[in-house]
């Protein structure tokens, strides 16, 4: 066999800047054909083969896996276009693109604010995001400027949830309040009345009568709008440790007479239903 122009593996490995481990891995998955030998079945390479691995270490430097470059040079049985291919690789690199960006915007806010720890209040809530975007930019900013200190508590209560699995669909009952909200803006209006009656109760003692007062008008406000009264009815329970876990995380963020408002107005919700 002539053997001219050809080299043996590891003058390959060295010329290519490769491992023999690579080469071998290439030549299992049919990234490589199947090299000439010797008549001794020494291994032998040319042209073709060096074409081919800086083919693949090119298409390796955009970004593309073995799996990508195998379908552009072939060896493949579903073999794609390379347009194809390099179209779709241009997707999702403009997907990571956008959220590196998206993550950048985040540590800048963070930086902005100065924020000495890096706690769960420095990032934004998705489930809360979720709301601003179907709710709108002025609704949102209407609930913060009517109810601040509510509109705080909310969206550090709704990245809690986010950062842990206390029960089952909690962000789709999140949606479907919003929906509502934005269908109907009279019921909107009562929610911030209500909001700022709920920013009211968190100086009180948590035996003022006032709680309880306000834990039956809430009851009564959401008798009136069934879709929402269905929402509170089929929330999933937490088992009891779980429960009172959320409680003493949640304790930071609401003050006693809030919880305790909570504790009643489920309570009185539920014997309303029976």
């Amino acid at each position: 066999m002539a053997v001219e122009n050809r080299i043996k593996i590891g003058d390959f490995v060295k010329l290519t800047g490769s491992t023999l481990k690579t080469v071998n891995y290439y030549h299992k998955t049919g990234l490589l054909p199947a090299p000439q030998r010797t008549d001794g079945g020494y291994r032998l390479y040319g042209l073709e083969e060096l074409n081919r691995m800086r083919l693949i270490k090119h298409l390796k430097s955009l970004g593309m896996d073995l799996k990508q470059i195998k379908e552009i040079i072939g060896g493949s049985n579903n073999q794609r276009t390379s347009g194809e291919v390099l179209q779709s690789l241009r997707s999702e690199l403009l997907s990571e693109k956008q959220t590196l960006e998206e993550r950048i915007v985040k540590i800048d806010t963070i930086l902005s604010n100065n924020a000495p720890l890096l706690d769960e209040d420095c990032f934004e809530s998705a489930s809360f995001q979720m709301i601003t975007e179907i709710l709108g930019a002025d609704q949102i900013e209407r609930y913060s400027n009517t109810c601040p200190e509510i509109y705080n508590q909310h969206r550090r209560l709704s990245g809690i949830l986010d950062d842990f699995q206390w029960c089952d669909d909690f962000r789709e009952g999140f949606r479907i309040l919003a929906e509502y909200f934005k269908n109907h803006p009279q019921q909107y209006e009562l929610a911030l009345e209500s909001g700022q009656r709920w920013a009211e109760i968190s100086h009180l003692d948590e035996d003022d009568p006032r709680i309880e007062a306000f834990a039956r008008e809430s009851v009564a406000l959401v008798n009136s709008m069934p879709p929402v009264k269905e929402l509170y009815r089929m929330q999933p329970a937490m088992n009891r440790p779980l429960e009172s876990l959320y409680q003493e995380k949640v304790a930071g963020v609401l003050t006693s007479a809030q919880i305790k408002y909570q504790q009643l107005f489920k309570k009185l919700l539920l014997t309303d239903d029976e």
